[in-house]
C-alpha cells in the first residue's frame, strides 16, 4: 500500500499565512512543516518560484524546514502539461483566461500536469466555477480524473489540531 502524497498549491501558503497566523496558529505550521519535511506534502518548483516573485516571507519559512527542497518537474511532466493545456483549450474559457492559465509566472497547468504525471493529490483553496473568465484547478483537476482536495479536506486528512 502506498501512502497517499499531497501537491500543495501556491494558495495554500498564501491564503494560510494571511487567515492562519503562524503567531497564532503555530500548530497548523508546525503540522505542515513536518508534512513537508517527511515527503506527505510536496512543494512544486512553480510554486516556489511563484512564491519567490512575490517575495512572501513564507520563503524564509520554508527555507527553515529540514530537507525540503521543491520537486522539479518530473519526465512525464510536459507531456502531461501539454494535454492539460489541450483540454482548457477545448472549453469555452475565454482567450484571456487560457493565456493567464498556460502563463509561465502561473504554476496553475504545471501543478495539474505534475499531479497527474507523478500520482499526487492535489490540493487547494480553489473551488470549482462554471465561469468562462478563469480557469480554475478543481475544474481541470475534474475534467481530466486528477485527485484534487480542499484545503480544509487536506488538514481534515492529515489529522492537523491546533
Amino acid at each position: 500500500m502506498t501512502l497517499e502524497r499531497y501537491l500543495l498549491d501556491s494558495n495554500i501558503f498564501i491564503q494560510s499565512e494571511h487567515n492562519i497566523p503562524q503567531d497564532i496558529f503555530e500548530g497548523f505550521w508546525r503540522e505542515l512543516g513536518s508534512l513537508l519535511e517527511s515527503g506527505t506534502a510536496v512543494l512544486h518548483q512553480t510554486v516556489a518560484d511563484e512564491l519567490k516573485r512575490k517575495q512572501d516571507p513564507l520563503v524564509n519559512w520554508l527555507k527553515d524546514l529540514d530537507g525540503v527542497e521543491p520537486m522539479a518537474p518530473g519526465n512525464e511532466t510536459l507531456e502531461k502539461y501539454l494535454e492539460v493545456c489541450a483540454w482548457a483549450d477545448e472549453q469555452n474559457y475565454e482567450s484571456r483566461a487560457l493565456r493567464e492559465f498556460k502563463a509561465e509566472s502561473r504554476a496553475d497547468a504545471w501543478l495539474c500536469a505534475e499531479a497527474m504525471a507523478s500520482d499526487l493529490t492535489l490540493v487547494t483553496y480553489e473551488t470549482a466555477s462554471n465561469s468562462i473568465k478563469k480557469v480554475k484547478i478543481p475544474n481541470v483537476c475534474a475534467g481530466m480524473g486528477i485527485r484534487c482536495i480542499g484545503g480544509f479536506a487536506f488538514m481534515r486528512a492529515q489529522g492537523f489540531h491546533f
